[in-house]
């Protein structure tokens, strides 16, 4: 049996209530056929090594059928089928080169992935839900790689703006704030410093920041695929 990726993803709460009936609806199928195949090999009147060879060949039949997408009875199986078709929707299929240990292991948020990436602030985000899945070892690490390589323009460019305009007055507020600092130093902080010129540079931010894919986008919008 291969090895499995896991991915916790924030999801709408109501998408994953409808993934939660698609799986059940998948699970039903699975039963259904489990019990045809059963019905179709008389497996209730085999005995000894006739029933036993039954049952394996019953068992391949339904591993077959579940790495085809043909059955599809969890949630990790649904999500591992759309995410396939999600990447190849977006032109993600590679090949793409393993990525850097010193970038994979780096903590936090990748730059341009934080709370803006997601149309909301954290206080109302859409994407309250909490999702986990895992996919089989190959294709999560295709999806990390696809996400990493596809972004990397983007976070070069925008790595190459915050050194040029630094965090910007929102960031270094809410800096101040976390850190107890008076109202006073956190209107100075947020108000001293380099600032964009002109209303191009805010643009050309938030246009790469839409560059920016996320396994988290892809998983998001591979559910959304599901529920078609």
């Amino acid at each position: 049996m291969s090895t499995l990726m896991p991915f916790v993803v924030a999801v709408e709460p109501e998408d994953l209530q409808l993934l939660n009936k698609v799986v059940k609806a998948g699970r039903d199928a699975e039963v259904e056929w489990l019990a045809q195949a059963r019905e179709a090999r008389g497996i209730r009147f085999l005995r000894g090594k006739a029933l036993s060879q039954a049952r394996s060949e019953i068992r391949q039949e339904f591993n077959r059928l579940r790495e085809r997408g043909t059955l599809a009875g969890t949630r990790d199986l649904v999500v591992a089928r759309h995410v396939q078709a999600e990447l190849k929707h977006r032109g993600m299929t590679g090949p793409f080169e393993t990525v850097p240990a010193e970038e994979s292991g780096m903590p936090g948020r990748r730059v341009g992935t934080g709370p803006r990436h997601y149309d909301h602030g954290p206080e109302d985000s859409k994407f309250r839900g909490r999702m986990p899945v895992r996919l089989p070892a190959a294709l999560g690490d295709r999806l990390v790689r696809a996400c990493h390589w596809t972004s990397a323009p983007a976070v070069e460019a925008l790595w190459e703006w915050q050194t040029r305009w630094g965090d910007g007055p929102e960031v270094k507020m809410r800096e101040a704030q976390r850190s107890g600092a008076p109202a006073v130093l956190g209107l100075w902080a947020a108000f001293s410093g380099p600032r964009p010129d002109a209303d191009n540079s805010i643009l050309q931010k938030a246009q790469l920041q839409q560059q920016v894919v996320t396994t988290g986008d892809v998983i998001r919008a591979s559910v959304k695929r599901a529920l078609r």
